[in-house]
């Protein structure tokens, strides 16, 4: 399954940036719940908290997607489901 072309500067974010990694999605996920603004700079892709939304672009290709903060959350928190279902 893939993310609609829309999404794939998100799609590539959790794939390059967090895939399974647990401590970059706990830190990404502490950022996302705690901070009203912050910047990540990945090996791909950039992710700006700015308030509300956050804006996930792609360092290579300039594409950029952006999506309620928490939309975000609980696409972090499915994809803890899947690590610890996979992992544990």
């Amino acid at each position: 399954m893939s993310a609609p072309p829309a999404l794939a500067p998100l799609d590539d974010f959790l794939e390059t940036e967090i895939g399974t990694d647990e401590t970059m999605l706990d830190l990404i996920e502490h950022h996302v719940r705690h901070n009203s603004t912050w910047h990540f700079t990945g090996d791909a892709c950039q992710l700006d908290l700015d308030g509300g939304t956050v804006t996930v672009k792609h360092g290579y290709t300039g594409a950029s997607t952006t999506l309620p903060r928490a939309d975000l959350r609980a696409l972090l928190a499915d994809l803890r489901t899947l690590l610890t279902g996979a992992l544990g």
